[in-house]
């Protein structure tokens, strides 16, 4: 729960339709990777994923006797993120398991003191995978060869093979195109708002040229744009308000760059969102909308 001054209510979105509007948005760059890479290495890990992610969420609000809410959208969407960001060939157990932890471990008991999910699900549950199966998540094949991301190598793919997503990569971070129309398409629909997305993509070039890099490389690069539209922006999780939102867009982004560029970790914008996430309690106290009615007060000027 946030706690904000008021104008409360700005817009009817139901939840449901914010969450399948977003599914639905992710669908097509999900698409993509799973025809690029090849249906059999790709298609099961996606599913698994989601699977594991709506049973996991099923069955802990029947234990807890609360409404089974699975079909509001939350866990497909938490398990679509989570699928699209595994590498093909990945153990579709591997997928169901970290779709599992997602909704029913991180999403119900990783919380704040007023009960709000404090991380980000899909990409706790992306750091918890990597932390317990490097090997696999850095593997990443394409065309039956398996070699490094571009992250991973000075002599990557050109921008063309990066906007249009013919390179490797997770299964659906690559398409930068398909992920840019959805982030849009969420925009226009008003399911999200610029002040995050801006943010991120600003942080990540200046973070880039902070440290002597490409910057349109870094945000074609890995999974910055799906990052950008699908995942900081996720309202369980971010700051309340538009200075705070700024703040925690521009910071996440420069902690996820410098990371994947200094230590080619390979899940740095994941470990970057999860590290944004905790602070966002703190900047939620810290920087709070002016109450209607308060502030400086301005002197008449004599007639």
């Amino acid at each position: 729960m946030k706690v904000t001054s008021s104008p409360h209510v700005r817009r009817l979105l139901s939840k449901p339709r914010v969450m399948w509007e977003a599914f639905g948005a992710l669908l097509p760059a999900a698409i993509f990777g799973i025809w690029y890479f090849g249906p059999i290495d790709t298609l099961p890990q996606v599913v698994a994923a989601i699977a594991g992610a709506v049973a996991a969420q099923a069955i802990v609000e029947r234990f807890r006797h609360r409404p089974i809410t699975v079909m509001d959208g939350a866990p497909w969407v938490t398990g679509l993120i989570l699928g699209m960001s595994l590498p093909p060939a990945l153990s579709p157990l591997i997928a169901l398991a970290g779709g599992a932890v997602a909704t029913g471990v991180i999403k119900e008991f990783v919380t704040t003191s007023t009960g709000r999910t404090l991380l980000n699900p899909a990409m706790a549950a992306r750091v918890l995978i990597v932390s317990e199966f490097l090997v696999p998540m850095t593997t990443f094949p394409v065309d039956g060869v398996s070699g490094a991301t571009p992250l991973a190598s000075a002599t990557g793919p050109g921008y063309f093979d990066m906007f249009f997503g013919t390179r490797g990569g997770s299964i659906g971070e690559t398409t930068a195109v398909l992920l840019l129309l959805g982030g849009a398409y969420l925009m226009w629909r008003g399911i999200i708002r610029w002040h995050i997305p801006a943010a991120y993509l600003v942080g990540v070039v200046v973070t880039s040229l902070i440290l002597g890099r490409d910057p349109l490389f870094d945000l074609l690069a890995g999974a910055t744009i799906m990052t950008a539209f699908f995942i900081v922006t996720d309202p369980t999780t971010s700051p309340a308000t538009v200075p705070g939102r700024f703040g925690f867009g521009f910071a996440t982004a420069g902690i996820a760059t410098f990371i994947r560029i200094t230590t080619l970790f390979p899940t740095g914008e994941a470990l970057g969102v999860v590290l944004g996430n905790i602070a966002t309690p703190f900047i939620d106290r810290v920087v709070t909308n002016r109450v209607y009615g308060t502030g400086k007060r301005r002197e008449r000027k004599p007639a």
